[in-house]
């Protein structure tokens, strides 16, 4: 059976999703490999025109694939999950149609990269006096970090978080707030999201986690 026969199977109601354009949109394929990072515009037609903010990680002779997409709903503060064909246009733009939202979510569920526990800092928020703690950053998505350091912090706590897991891509100072605390072998390991990312930080997080993903792939 083909994709396209399988989409006919599914059988699911499709939604208007045209407050969806300008969402940032993580493309992945169907073993939930991460392809490309992009912006998305909704089309009069229900189609979304994707323009890769990271080079597509696809092979040149592939016009077509079946994927899922992921974005976040500021109005609502929810993941939206969806599903589609994509076809390519040219090497900057994507089309996808028949669209689907699949699900949408409380959390920042977005494509996390493990970092081979880089190196980082961490300091609490509106607290005077206090010197920064040396922590590892366990994995980074879009929306969050997993950070493990000895320092004890509470659900709620805001931090800021510098971080380069790739030396030769920086990234700015991260504002991110505890979602949930795990003790580990005398350590404390941290779920944080990403507190008000503009796009531009966004972007330089995506193309961090492609450049990261690409050396894994290298290796394997």
């Amino acid at each position: 059976m083909g994709l396209f026969d399988r989409r006919k199977d599914k059988d699911k109601k499709q939604e208007n999703i045209s407050e969806y354009t300008g969402m940032r949109i993580e493309v992945m394929d169907e073993d939930e490999d991460l392809l490309f990072v992009a912006r998305s515009k909704v089309l009069w037609d229900g189609s979304m025109e994707l323009t890769p903010i990271t080079t597509p990680h696809i092979d040149e002779d592939t016009d077509y694939l079946f994927v899922t997409l992921r974005g976040y709903e500021e109005s609502e503060r929810k993941a939206v999950h969806m599903e589609g064909d994509m076809v390519r246009r040219s090497d900057q733009e994507w089309r996808v149609s028949n669209i689907h939202v699949t699900g949408k979510d409380n959390d920042r569920n977005f494509f996390r990269q493990d970092t081979g526990s880089a190196d980082g800092t961490v300091t609490p928020m509106k607290q005077t006096g206090i010197s920064s703690n040396p922590c590892k950053i366990v994995n980074i998505s879009a929306g969050g970090a997993c950070i493990q350091t000895d320092r004890e912090f509470m659900v709620g706590d805001k931090l800021l978080l510098r971080a380069n897991p790739l030396k030769d891509l920086e990234l700015p100072t991260l504002i991110c707030v505890v979602r949930r605390v795990t003790r580990r072998k005398g350590a404390y390991e941290y779920g944080c999201e990403f507190d008000n990312l503009r796009p531009s930080v966004e972007d330089a997080i995506a193309k961090s986690i492609m450049e990261m993903q690409r050396k894994r792939m290298r290796r394997e």
